[in-house]
């Protein structure tokens, strides 16, 4: 998270007791002398702890509580997500981050939850959504998953920074713009092309894809040098990947901002090149449709394959859970686009998967996928 503050960046200093204090306070408390503001930018890292268990406004864990001092001697706490060594000198005015002004389409379950994080992180946020009545319920979902781990002050200064528009021409002025609607390709080929007529050519346009091609996506833009994937995980706030897809057309300045972009969120960026299913999915969602065909086959119950996948191969979940929280539908739509592309029977879907889904048994999200909920 880079370095937050613990206590004020400032230092209040009383030239008379020769004291200082790391919070705001007028005078001092010995003398009753008005008080001298200090500002140091660097510091030295004198000592440090981790700390392992996640409080309500640190639920990201493990962190690093240093104990820093400043060129008059002066010490100040701080925490932070980087792992500085004992004598390395830190300069705050090169830690600050880049807030930008961000676009996200779609108010689904990635859409909704990439434009809460963004706000968490302090940038300005346009949501694009089909219609009014949508954006009021992803209004009042942000606003409750927010002010959860947010003071009121918090949450209402981070919704002053969010715009829910019927519009693309609102998105005109972001620095990029998310897609993450549904994992169809006409759908987001419309979008970027919308997209490319209202904005100019210095906008970023990135997609969340699971598997659609960027190069396609690229095609109906004017500016394929500015398109690229940055593909987010569910839920965002614990899972700590984004594959960043480069195109044939993606220039490296786009690319090098994608990846400062994701690191101001605390994110890890991998490099990946445009490819079917590019690095998880083309892992992933094999797996999954093997443990649906060896249901099929009657070779071992869901529960025991999950169990064999959990105890065997010590993954979190099993592939039927996993699967289930993804979504039946989006497993369903990144396993054809697999199997076209890489020319291959074997990762061909299921018929079970497509049956579950034609029913409307997607898991999760409906209650009822191959477990209930």
């Amino acid at each position: 998270m880079g370095l937050q503050f613990l206590v004020s960046d400032m230092n209040y200093y009383c030239k008379k007791c020769n004291k200082y204090w790391n919070y705001p306070v007028c005078n001092c408390i010995f003398c009753g002398s008005e008080l001298i503001e200090v500002k140091s930018s660097e510091y030295r890292v004198v000592g440090s702890t981790t700390v392992y268990i996640p409080s309500k406004s640190n639920e990201k864990v493990p962190y690093f509580v240093y104990l820093l001092e400043d060129e008059n001697g002066e010490k100040i706490i701080r925490k932070s997500h980087k792992d500085y060594k004992l004598g390395t000198k830190v300069d705050f005015k090169s830690e600050n981050k880049t807030l930008r002004s961000v676009g996200v389409v779609g108010t689904g379950l990635m859409g909704s939850q990439i434009a809460e994080y963004l706000l968490r992180y302090g940038n300005n946020v346009i949501i694009k959504t089909r219609d009014d009545s949508r954006g009021e319920r992803v209004f009042s979902k942000i606003k409750t998953k927010i002010s959860k781990s947010f003071t009121e002050e918090e949450t209402a200064r981070s919704l002053n920074n969010l715009l829910i528009t019927t519009k693309y021409s609102d998105l005109s002025s972001c620095d990029i713009i998310i897609e993450a609607s549904a994992e169809e390709i006409g759908v987001k080929l419309e979008i970027f092309k919308e997209l490319s007529d209202n904005c100019d050519g210095k906008t970023i346009f990135a997609t969340n894809t699971s598997s659609i091609s960027i190069d396609e996506l690229s095609k109906v833009s004017k500016n394929p040098e500015n398109c690229i994937g940055m593909h987010f995980f569910n839920p965002i706030e614990r899972m700590d990947l984004i594959e960043v897809i480069i195109g044939r057309e993606t220039s490296e300045e786009t690319k090098r901002k994608i990846i400062e972009f994701s690191k101001d969120l605390d994110k890890n960026p991998i490099i990946v090149n445009n490819s079917p299913g590019f690095i998880v999915n083309r892992l992933l969602l094999p797996q999954i449709n093997e443990a649906i065909l060896l249901l099929e086959e009657g070779v071992a119950s869901k529960e025991d394959i999950d169990s064999a996948v959990k105890l065997g191969l010590n993954h979190p979940m099993g592939p039927f859970q996993l699967a289930d929280f993804i979504g039946l539908d989006i497993c369903l739509s990144i396993l054809e686009v697999l199997s076209k592309e890489l020319s291959d029977e074997r990762i061909k879907p299921a018929n079970m998967l497509y049956l579950m889904v034609n029913d409307g048994k997607l898991g999760y999200k409906s209650k009822e996928g191959f477990y209930k909920y």
